[in-house]
């Protein structure tokens, strides 16, 4: 009876192994099905990127990232897709997906540096930038992100080289030339400065920040390469007549300081917002005796339009002239924006 019992045991098994076949074989295929078709919508988007439709491939590969986190030719595309539209910051995340799903992709490494470069995380920039590099990049973006941070953190004898590897490497990559320009700047190695910003401009005439680049230069030239230290005598105050008052004092050397009555903020530019730029604009003026604030030298830029809104912004500064002996005198002032993306 037991026997009985075990036999048709194993007879029922056997049949329920045998009719499930079939339908586990239905199952697999069907379950292939969601990868073949996110490999065809992958596909389709990158078509559409290589075609120029950066705008279509970014909502497809925006839909397929959040179905399949795990695919990174779409991480990949969708990086680039933002890149070719200037959306830098939306870049970022992509790149750092994808190098955890490819930690030895060179050129995902190269693009997060830029973007981090633009962000002002200077330290981080350069990390992934060297990372980059030893993984065999060839592209000029690494070394510019290099030279940028170098140019934030004080380096800039280091920015000069970097951004003379990134020129060597693409010619077009002008916004390298910014960055060795204020670096010569910094360096008080003021031709070199003024070259730089000359092919700058000769390149890119158009740029947002153009007009503050050709400000820049005509302080640059042979003739004044130096902050003036004198006010010519139709900005000093009427009061003064003693040549001495014409002169621009350090804060040190005036009995009263200048006073900001009020500092207007700089607006935040469209470009510069699409690309993640953040971090300071850093300028040093005169403050006149007549209250008028003259002499803008450019210290530390950002791109994308910033430090223009920047000098702009300086330029409705209200404030109480310094004061020396009794008479209102002009002086230096170092002036900070800082821009940041909330």
């Amino acid at each position: 009876m037991r026997m009985s019992h075990y036999v048709g045991a194993l007879v029922l098994v056997s049949l329920l192994l045998y009719f499930s076949f079939p339908i586990c074989g239905s199952q697999t295929v069907h379950a292939q099905q969601p990868d073949a078709s996110a490999n065809q919508d992958t596909s389709r988007a990158i078509q559409l990127y290589k075609q120029g439709d950066a705008t279509q491939a970014i909502k497809l590969l925006r839909e397929i990232v959040n179905k399949h986190p795990d695919d990174a030719d779409a991480w990949y595309y969708l990086g680039l897709a933002f890149n070719s539209e200037g959306i830098f910051g939306s870049g970022r995340p992509a790149f750092e997906q994808l190098i955890k799903l490819r930690p030895d992709s060179a050129d995902a490494h190269a693009k997060l540096a830029f973007a981090l470069s633009l962000a002002n995380e200077p330290e981080k920039a350069i990390a992934i930038a060297q990372r980059a590099l030893e993984l065999g990049d060839q592209s000029a973006e690494a070394h510019y992100a290099i030279a940028e941070a170098s140019l934030r953190t004080g380096a800039f004898t280091k920015a000069v080289e970097e951004a003379d590897t990134t020129l060597k490497i693409n010619p077009n990559f002008t916004l390298a030339l910014i960055t060795k320009s204020f670096a010569h700047f910094n360096l008080r190695q003021y031709p070199e400065a003024a070259a730089s910003l000359e092919s700058f401009l000769a390149s890119r005439p158009d740029d947002l920040d153009a007009e503050t680049w050709r400000g820049q230069l005509e302080g640059l030239r042979p003739r004044t390469t130096q902050t003036p230290t004198t006010i010519p005598a139709t900005e000093t105050s009427s009061a003064v007549s003693n040549a001495d008052y014409q002169k621009v004092f350090n804060g040190r050397d005036v009995t009263q300081k200048a006073r900001i009555l009020s500092k207007p903020e700089p607006r935040y530019t469209e470009a510069a917002r699409k690309a993640g730029v953040i971090g300071p604009v850093v300028l040093r003026a005169v403050f006149a005796s007549n209250g008028e604030v003259t002499h803008l030298v450019v210290t530390r830029p950002l791109g994308y339009g910033l430090t223009t809104q920047a000098v702009k912004a300086a330029r409705l500064i209200k404030f109480d002239p310094a004061m020396k002996d009794g008479h209102p005198v002009s002086m230096y002032m170092q002036l900070e924006y800082h821009f940041t993306l909330y």
